[in-house]
């Protein structure tokens, strides 16, 4: 397994997310000073975070997991 990571490694990368709708769906333009916005609401309040704790946001607003709705 040499070179490949694990689930869990790859669960550790952090992810950006929109903070207004946790859309995952970030646009980053590198041309305007490196601005970020959510491909889905059109906010620029961008944030990291783990996928865990990213899901557990989703959860509490939407009432339900990511994966139920897809």
């Amino acid at each position: 397994m040499c070179g490949m990571m694990t689930k869990e490694e790859y669960n550790d990368i952090p992810v950006f997310y929109c903070k207004n709708c946790l859309s995952l769906a970030v646009v980053s333009i590198e041309s305007y000073e490196n601005v970020d916005f959510c491909k889905e609401c059109g906010s620029t309040n961008i944030d990291r975070i783990g996928i865990r704790e990213w899901e557990k946001l989703y959860y509490k607003k939407y009432g339900h997991k990511y994966v139920d709705n897809n």
